[in-house]
């Protein structure tokens, strides 16, 4: 017999999907693979939309920043092409949350990235396994702050429906046909981009081919649904665990490219490899991986899912579909307005650094300029 529970709970309507989720989450953690060997490009969205964001405001030239614009146009595709096959799972209706919440989850969730300098991707799928330890702690830091913020909200100010506390039921038999299809067609276009091609070709198909692999990944894997990703993080009530094995696989996936880097002089196309750095800075990574975390919990949408969703969700027409455009806007206008005030207070605080340094520079008066008798 089905459990029952108490008349003000209820169970999620999502299913615990481990088949599924660890396919998407390999997909994932292949576009971390190709990227980083191929062009030593470290694939944390925030990291890659936050600096085209800078590069559009400041008037750059597009070249400056092609990789990344590239590898969103893919990481777009590939959200469309779940949209296309896999919708259902992918994309259910988004969630009707009010427009307040949309926008104030999106500024957390964009002030949050540019402080911590990542998101879940950036520090988890590609900062775990460089083992940095900036991002073993801000995974947990912000994985435990979305999943208070969504206990709160469920379970203490009832500003959700509350699920009861069981395990998600299983997905059994598991829905492969489309998570195996993606994954085949991932590995065409991971043997594509592998392929010496001319210099001129290469530069257009490596990028889009990650980030079509890392979109088709996060739809596979149910990272694009809202509801999947609240209902993970609902450790108190209906709790689907299914997004713990797109992080396990996603990190083994993604593991051998940064290992077989350190033997490498260079990526196979790039010019060096992007190595961001794996301590210090502490304050701001606690505080940005707290915003950041509150922010997911409280609409569970973070950059990837978003631009890889923003296309479908629109396309429901309803409050809620507005609400997760206007997230996105809200995360993007957020990330650009810190960058520019943390950019702001590091220059200022250079330039007080130097300053004293000058000051310490030069001799002492009185004793040491003084002839002696």
């Amino acid at each position: 017999d089905p459990p029952t529970f108490p008349s003000n709970l209820t169970a999620s309507t999502m299913a615990f999907t481990p088949v599924e989720s660890a396919i998407g989450g390999a997909m994932i953690g292949l576009s971390a693979f190709v990227a980083y060997l191929l062009d030593g490009k470290i694939v944390g969205i925030s990291g890659i939309l936050g600096p085209w964001l800078r590069s559009v405001v400041s008037c750059q030239p597009i070249k400056q920043e092609l990789w990344k614009l590239l590898f969103l146009l893919g990481l777009v595709e590939g959200g469309l092409i779940n949209m296309g096959f896999n919708q259902p799972f992918a994309f259910p209706a988004p969630k009707e949350f009010s427009l307040l919440r949309y926008s104030l989850a999106g500024i957390a969730v964009g002030m949050g990235s540019r402080a911590q300098r990542g998101c879940t991707s950036g520090h988890g799928i590609c900062g775990m396994p460089r083992l940095s330890l900036r991002s073993w702690i801000a995974v947990p830091v912000f994985m435990a702050v979305a999943a208070v913020t969504v206990g709160l909200e469920r379970h203490v100010l009832l500003v959700d429906a509350p699920t009861a506390s069981v395990i998600a039921e299983l997905q059994w038999p598991p829905h492969w046909q489309f998570p195996v299809a993606a994954l085949g067609g991932s590995l065409l276009l991971t043997a594509l981009a592998f392929l010496v091609l001319p210099k001129e070709v290469r530069n257009f198909v490596s990028p889009l081919a990650s980030g079509t692999i890392f979109g088709l990944g996060l739809g596979v894997a149910g990272m694009t649904s809202q509801s999947k990703v609240i209902d993970f993080l609902d450790f108190f009530g209906t709790w689907d665990p299914s997004l713990a094995f797109v992080m396990g696989v996603g990190l083994c996936t993604s593991f051998p490219a940064y290992y077989l880097a350190e033997f490498r002089q260079r990526p196979y196309y790039g010019e060096k490899f992007e190595k961001p750095a794996k301590t210090g800075d502490y304050a701001s990574l606690v505080l940005g991986a707290a915003l950041f975390g509150l922010g997911w919990g409280i609409i569970g949408i973070c950059p990837g899912p978003g631009i890889a969703g923003l296309v479908p969700n629109l396309l429901h027409e309803t409050t809620g579909g507005l609400g997760f455009g206007l997230c996105i806007l809200s995360l993007c206008v957020s990330w650009v307005a810190t960058d520019k005030v943390i950019t702001f207070s590091n220059a200022q605080a250079a330039a007080a650094n130097s300053s004293k340094a000058d000051e310490a520079a030069q001799p002492l008066k009185g004793g040491d300029n003084k002839a002696s008798p």
